[in-house]
């Protein structure tokens, strides 16, 4: 992880949200904590899921075996630790698996728009495909450079030997159905490649803080009446 930039994007959330109170405070005088309790409550949820689906850059990865639909590998990137929507990407993957599996030939590339984002997919020549799932801002190009070294790692793997000669008990345990090959340093290291600075954020930094909350608030107010 990259703790030097990990500490400047913790920094500036702090200050946004300090901001935030301090202005509560002043408006909402002995009555403060009340607010905050009803919208950590009422609203936390869903404001977590509103900025993760803003969130920009290469989220999540993962790759199966389309003749099975089993999963060897599913990976949240780094600065996409804890991302609420994990479950949603890799059921995303697991529906291409199924519907369109059969039919991406190796090396191609297609993309898929969903509520969520973009998912990018490809496949090897072995039966086997893998996607990413990013940002609609993030570059097409860049995301298929990351697949294709992927492509490059998996290919010195015996993948199908393994995933038929596994003891069956090994794919419940989390660690090693997520990531069965070992690769995610090396996935880690691809993406590092490949990142932006604004990478991460759920708006644009180089905009502006007070930009970004303008554009934030118009996207989750509701229409008016």
């Amino acid at each position: 992880m990259d703790y030097k930039r990990f500490s400047r994007v913790r920094g500036e959330s702090r200050a946004a949200f300090d901001a935030i109170e301090d202005w509560m405070s002043e408006v909402f005088g002995d009555n403060r904590e009340v607010l905050l309790a009803e919208l950590k409550g009422e609203d936390g949820a869903d404001l977590d899921l509103a900025v993760a689906k803003r969130r920009r850059g290469m989220r999540y990865f993962a790759a199966g075996r389309v003749r099975d639909r089993r999963m060897f590998c599913s990976l949240l990137f780094p600065m996409f630790q804890g991302d609420p929507h994990e479950r949603s990407y890799r059921e995303a993957v697991e529906d291409i698996l199924k519907v369109a599996g059969s039919s991406v030939q190796p090396r191609t590339r297609h993309k898929l728009s969903f509520d969520l984002g973009v998912l990018y997919f490809t496949a090897d020549a072995r039966g086997n495909m893998y996607g990413i799932v990013a940002s609609e801002c993030f570059p097409m190009a860049e995301t298929f450079k990351f697949l294709e070294e992927m492509l490059d790692v998996y290919e010195g793997i015996d993948i199908p030997g393994a995933l038929d000669k596994t003891d069956v008990s090994l794919w419940s345990e989390p660690h090693f159905r997520d990531d069965a090959f070992g690769v995610r340093e090396l996935a880690e290291a691809a993406w590092r490649k490949l990142s932006r600075p604004e990478d991460g954020f759920s708006y644009d930094p180089s905009a502006g803080y007070m930009a970004a909350e303008v554009a934030s608030a118009a996207a989750l107010s509701p229409p008016p009446a």
